[in-house]
C-alpha cells in the first residue's frame, strides 16, 4: 500500500494560506503553555485537488484507494490515489484507522465531494486508510443484480468511426456497457442495436430506456412510450407528442437556447453573448416537455424520484476561428457554430469520417480545429461559466443554472452518438432508432442565410443531422433517477424490463 505521509515540520507547509500558518502557530503556543497537553484544533491542509481534516500531531499517514471502472474480481477492486475525489464517489464502509495494526473503532472519517474529514484522534501513530466507492458503480451493480449477470465493460471508441455495428464492436453478441468520462466521473453507456442492448425500464407507468449510467450514480432514461412492459421500438408512440423546438421569431442565436435570452432588434442591435444566452425564456420544446410532466405524463408524483442536479446539457460553446465558414460570436444574426456540431462537423464542411462525442458539458473549445484522436481526447478543462449557463438543473440543485421547474430534459447529440448513431449517416442499426423525427438538446448553428437557428435532431431515417427550431418534431423526454433508486425486479430486455420500486 503506498502511503502518503503528512509532514509535521512547519517550515514544509509553504503554499498554505496565511490563516492556517496563524492557527498552526497558535497551536504551538498553546501546546507550550500546556506543557505534554495534546493539540485539539483540527486544521485543513491541501492535499492535491482535495482536503484533509486531521489533528495535526496524531496523524501521521494517510492511504487512499478509489474504486476503478474496470474492475474484474475484488481483489483488482481498489487503485492507489493521491488526490482526493472530487464527485462520483461516496466513504466506502471499508475505510479505517488504526494504531500499531490495531483497527480503533472511535475515530469519526467523513467525506463530501473533495473534503476527507478524520477527526477524534486520540494516539499519536495513528494511519488511516481511506477507500471511496464508485456511485456509479454501485448504481451498476444494482443493475447487474436485479438481471443475474455482469456485463463486459469496454471504453468507448474513441474516435468514433460510423453507427453501431455489431459485426465488429461486439461479435459474441454479450451484454457490453461502454465507459466514457462525464462532468462527475465515468458514465457507463448503452451502445448497440436493440438485439444487443437490453435497457428497457419501467417507471412512472411509462416505459424508458436507459442511456447511461452518469458519473454520480443516477441513471439517465429517455421516454419510450406511455404505458409499463410496452415493447415498441418505431413509431409515434416513442413520443410525447410533437413540437417546433422555438418558433416563430427564430431568427438570431438565441433560438438555440433550450431557454433563449435576448434576441436583436431594432432597439437592441448588439446584445452581448450574456444577454443572447442568458436563459430568461422557456422554449416551445421546454414548455412541451413541462407541459407533459405535469400533465398527461403525471410525473409530478414521482419528482422524489428524480434527480435535478446531473443536469442536462444544452452546450452553446461557440465555435472559435472560422469553423465550417461559421466564424460570429453567437450574438444577433452572426453566422456562429457551436460545439456539439463541430464534434461531428469537419472545419471545411462536411461530415467528420472521424467523429468525437463527449459525455462532459461545458468543454473548452481549441482554437484551431483538431483533426486527430489526441486533439479532441483531451478536451479535460471545462468552462465553469459555460457549465453555469448550459447544464439546466432545477431551483436549489448545487450544480448548473437552476432554471428548471421540473427535473426533466431532453437527449444530447453527443449521447446519440455514442449510444451508436453517427453524424450524416442514414441508417436503422442503432437502439436510439424510432422511424420519428425527434429533437435533441445539442445547438448546431446560425445559419449563414440570416434567416434561422438549428439545433441536431435524429431523423426519421436515422440520420443525425441540423435542424431549423421552426420545425416540427418529435419530443422524447429525459429524466435521471437518483442514485438511490432500488430495483424491484426485471432483466432489461423488452418483454421483462428492469422495475423501479416505488412502492416504498
Amino acid at each position: 500500500m503506498k502511503l502518503e505521509k503528512l509532514e509535521d515540520n512547519t517550515s514544509k507547509v509553504k503554499g498554505v494560506i496565511i490563516g492556517i500558518l496563524l492557527t498552526i502557530g497558535l497551536v504551538i503556543l498553546i501546546n507550550y503553555i500546556t506543557s505534554l497537553a495534546r493539540y485539539r484544533n483540527t486544521e485543513s491542509i491541501e492535499l492535491a485537488s482535495g482536503n484533509i481534516s486531521y489533528n495535526k500531531a496524531d496523524l501521521n499517514i494517510i492511504a487512499m484507494y478509489q474504486e476503478k471502472d474496470d474492475y474484474v474480481s475484488d481483489s483488482d477492486k481498489y487503485t492507489n490515489i493521491n488526490k482526493i475525489p472530487t464527485t462520483g464517489y461516496k466513504l466506502s464502509n471499508k475505510s479505517y484507522c488504526e494504531v500499531s495494526g490495531k483497527p480503533i473503532q472511535d475515530i469519526n472519517i467523513s467525506y463530501e465531494e473533495g473534503t476527507l474529514g478524520v477527526t477524534n484522534i486520540t494516539e499519536k501513530g495513528t494511519k488511516c486508510y481511506i477507500y471511496f466507492d464508485s456511485m456509479a458503480r454501485e448504481m451498476l451493480a444494482k443493475l447487474e443484480a436485479s438481471k443475474g449477470s455482469k456485463y463486459i465493460i469496454d471504453a468507448m471508441p474513441s474516435p468514433i468511426t460510423g453507427q453501431y455495428n455489431a459485426e465488429t464492436e461486439n461479435p459474441d453478441g454479450k451484454e457490453k456497457l461502454y465507459t466514457s468520462p462525464d462532468n462527475y466521473g465515468t458514465s457507463y453507456v448503452f451502445r448497440g442495436n436493440n438485439d444487443d442492448v437490453n435497457n428497457w425500464v419501467t417507471f412512472a407507468n411509462h416505459t424508458w430506456r436507459i442511456i447511461r449510467i452518469n458519473g454520480d450514480g443516477t441513471l439517465r432514461l429517455i421516454y419510450q412510450c406511455a404505458t409499463p412492459n410496452c415493447q415498441t421500438t418505431e413509431g409515434e408512440q416513442t413520443q410525447i407528442g410533437t413540437s417546433a423546438y422555438k418558433s416563430e421569431p427564430y431568427n438570431d442565436n438565441t433560438y438555440v437556447g433550450y431557454y433563449y435570452g435576448t434576441a436583436h432588434t431594432e432597439e437592441k442591435p448588439n446584445p452581448s453573448y450574456e444577454e443572447t444566452h442568458s436563459n430568461s425564456t422557456p422554449s416551445n420544446i421546454a414548455k412541451a416537455v413541462d407541459e407533459w410532466y405535469s400533465g398527461t405524463g403525471a410525473m409530478n408524483a414521482y419528482t422524489e424520484y428524480l434527480d435535478g442536479s446531473t443536469g442536462w446539457c444544452n452546450d452553446r460553446v461557440v465555435v472559435k476561428g472560422n469553423w465550417n465558414n461559421y466564424n460570429g460570436d453567437g450574438t444577433g444574426q452572426s453566422a456562429s457554430g457551436y460545439a456539439p456540431a463541430s464534434r461531428l462537423i469537419a472545419k471545411g464542411g462536411g461530415w467528420r469520417k472521424n467523429q468525437y462525442p463527449t459525455l462532459k458539458c461545458g468543454v473548452v473549445m481549441p482554437e484551431e480545429d483538431p483533426t486527430d484522436v489526441e486533439g479532441f481526447s483531451s478536451f479535460d478543462k471545462i468552462d465553469t461559466n459555460a457549465l453555469k449557463r448550459d447544464l439546466f438543473t432545477t431551483s436549489g440543485s448545487s450544480r448548473g443554472n437552476e432554471i428548471l421547474t421540473n427535473p426533466v430534459g431532453l437527449i444530447t447529440s453527443d449521447e446519440v452518438a455514442m449510444a451508436g448513431g453517427f453524424g450524416g449517416t442514414v441508417g436503422t442499426n442503432y437502439w436510439l432508432y424510432t422511424n420519428r423525427y425527434y429533437w435533441t438538446m445539442s445547438p448546431v448553428r446560425f445559419n449563414l442565410n440570416g434567416t434561422t437557428a438549428d439545433v441536431s435532431g435524429v431523423r426519421d431515417d436515422g440520420y443525425l443531422s441540423p435542424a431549423a427550431v421552426r420545425g416540427t418534431r418529435g419530443v422524447r423526454p429525459v429524466v435521471n433517477l437518483k442514485a438511490d433508486i432500488e430495483f424491484s425486479g426485471g432483466n432489461g430486455k423488452s418483454d421483462n424490463p428492469f422495475v423501479v420500486n416505488t412502492s416504498t
